[in-house]
């Protein structure tokens, strides 16, 4: 699979984690935001954090990407985010600590790639995942 339809089935798993975190990061409107996004055109990839808002945090990831072809996968409040990557896609998730933006990772990979799961049960070196970056908001449980 190539890495533009990888981001693409990556970035719809991503989006509906995104809705719930921005829904509950809301409430906290006092918050600190980051975002990681991935190029589609070649493997890159921006973050971003402690911004103000999830607006700007969305726009640094992309700037800070490096390409214009580069789309946001994971946006979240006062937590963090990880990226995953396997032989056969990347994926990302967030939590309010890096064990949970990690597991949050490996399951939304887990949607688009079978050998995913198996990170999830503590075997990430057998299932050919890894954790390519986690990035917490200085607020971060």
């Amino acid at each position: 699979m190539s890495l533009m339809g990888k981001v693409g089935f990556a970035f719809a798993a991503g989006s509906l984690a995104v809705g719930s975190m921005l829904g509950a990061g809301s409430a906290n409107a006092a918050g600190l935001y980051a975002a990681i996004a991935v190029g589609n055109g070649g493997w890159t990839y921006g973050v971003s954090v402690n911004e103000a808002s999830a607006e700007q945090a969305r726009a640094t990831a992309i700037a800070n990407c490096g390409y214009t072809d580069c789309d946001v996968l994971q946006t979240w409040a006062n937590g963090c985010g990880a990226l995953v990557e396997s032989d056969t896609g990347v994926a990302a998730g967030s939590g309010p600590n890096r064990a949970e933006a990690e597991r949050a990772a490996y399951e939304n990979l887990g949607n688009i790639t079978p050998t995913a799961p198996l990170a999830n049960l503590g075997s990430a070196n057998l299932s050919g995942a890894w954790v390519v970056d986690v990035i917490c908001t200085s607020n971060a449980r």
